[in-house]
């Protein structure tokens, strides 16, 4: 059994505790960074979402599309501007799951525990899962292969997994609720599931924590975000920041092909 999996943590628990106490961005965002920082971060993913979107030639509007973890909908609205065929939102948090019913009408949304055994009699066929943020949450070794094992069973053939993950380069960085695998051992499940990688890029340069560089300078403006954005009373700091790096993050990401910090996958089942 791997250490991971002998952890108390209930992860239903801790999100329909955060979704309760703060539901918005911080609560899936970067919790300690506050709103008006983590909104742009959103804006971020959102425009690299798109543009690698675009660079594989997806076209939505003959698709129907599973959003996994779908907390504030944000992917949700995402996947409706990109005229998605249809739209189905989850959340295992009950919580969520009732806030997205009461935002977004026209949408379906279901309770889900990606990680359970009786997932795929649950739900229909998608040709289009996405899952940003979330996997790396799931502690546990084997319900993380589960969920991969799931979310293979949903796609129809010729479907596309779309994630957000942490991808390490070696040695994995295992917290209490965050569990940070490497890009190989990732990659590896991917492919033994019958995926295969079609594009990788970086969702963040400077705006988020560089855990996979040594870099002075990134781990200097790291410690500066967090500063500035620490300050709770003055929320203003965090906009005023996040909109002074946003164009240079947008600037800097199409140059590269890895990034210090979350990166996005688009996969599909061969």
């Amino acid at each position: 059994m791997s250490s991971t999996s002998m952890t108390d943590f209930d992860p239903r628990a801790f999100w329909e505790t955060r979704h309760t106490r703060k539901y918005g961005p911080e609560s899936v965002g970067y919790a300690g960074l506050g709103v008006p920082y983590n909104e742009w971060m959103y804006r971020v993913r959102g425009r690299v979402v798109t543009r690698q979107l675009h660079r594989s030639h997806i076209d939505l509007s003959t698709r129907d599309v599973l959003d996994i973890g779908s907390g504030t909908g944000f992917y949700i609205q995402l996947w409706k501007h990109q005229h998605a065929r249809s739209v189905t939102g989850s959340d295992f948090a009950p919580y969520a799951v009732h806030a997205l019913r009461e935002k977004f009408p026209d949408a379906r949304f279901v309770e889900l525990d990606i990680t359970g055994a009786n997932v795929s009699s649950e739900l229909e066929r998608y040709d289009v899962i996405s899952a940003f943020d979330i996997l790396y949450h799931i502690v546990d070794d084997g319900k993380y292969r589960q969920a991969i094992a799931n979310i293979r069973s949903l796609l129809r053939p010729g479907g596309y997994f779309i994630l957000s993950e942490n991808f390490l380069a070696q040695n994995r960085e295992t917290g209490l609720h965050q569990v940070s695998r490497t890009y190989t051992e990732i990659v590896a499940m991917l492919e033994e599931y019958g995926f295969v990688v079609l594009q990788r890029a970086p969702v963040f340069f400077l705006m988020n924590r560089p855990l996979k560089s040594s870099s002075g300078v990134l781990q200097g403006t790291w410690k500066i975000i967090k500063r500035v954005t620490g300050m709770t009373q003055r929320p203003w700091l965090g906009a005023w920041l996040g909109a002074l790096l946003y164009p240079l993050e947008l600037a800097s990401l199409p140059f590269m092909s890895t990034g210090p910090s979350t990166e996005m996958l688009i996969c599909r089942v061969v």
